[in-house]
């Protein structure tokens, strides 16, 4: 997480729980609905603002989709190989448009 000097998040990263040891392991993945339930606690629809754009790029299996919002910008990471899995999310990345989050280091 990454905060501005007002003390406010400027950046959220949510991602799944990480063993506490590098091991040679299959990488880990949140549900969908875990990350949409979550995102929607963080910055429900009323924060966000009016959305003003979205894109996607595909590599291989892994989907970046980045929606644009009026006050904030939510990055997800899938993994989209088939065949599906209920959990394929990477990550969800959540940025603040606020001036004084231009500076957060």
């Amino acid at each position: 997480m990454e905060y501005g000097s007002d003390h406010l998040a400027c950046q959220i990263a949510i991602e799944p729980p990480q063993p506490l040891f590098h091991q040679e392991e299959q990488a880990q993945f949140m549900s969908s609905g875990a990350v949409t339930e979550i995102l929607e606690e963080i910055v429900p629809a009323q924060v966000r603002g009016k959305e003003t754009g979205r894109s996607i790029a595909a590599i291989g299996c892994n989907e970046f989709e980045i929606v644009e919002y009026g006050n904030v910008s939510i990055m997800r990471s899938t993994l989209n190989c088939l065949p599906l899995k209920p959990e394929r999310e990477m990550r969800a990345t959540i940025s603040f448009k606020r001036g004084i989050c231009a500076n957060a280091k």
